[in-house]
């Protein structure tokens, strides 16, 4: 599996258990995890995300990536 792979495997995962955990902050119910996370490895893709959310920071977290866009973008690679 490539990082970037990886990254958006994890990040889904994490952004269900962000939702489910804290759903005062999502204004889209978990059914629609898989619709915001296609939209956000896209985002990963085009490197036009946002990563100020709590899914992001877990995945970056749980990957030991350093939690900014430079290092972020290193281990998504030439995706």
């Amino acid at each position: 599996m490539s990082n970037f792979d990886t990254f958006a495997k994890t990040y889904t995962e994490q952004l269900e258990k962000a939702v489910l955990k804290y759903p005062e902050e999502y204004v889209w119910p978990v059914e629609n995890v898989p619709t915001v996370a296609a939209k956000m490895i896209q985002a990963f893709r085009a490197r036009t995300y946002n990563k100020d959310g709590r899914a992001i920071k877990a995945t970056c977290k749980i990957l030991n990536i350093k939690y900014t866009y430079t290092a972020i973008n290193e281990y998504l690679g030439a995706a």
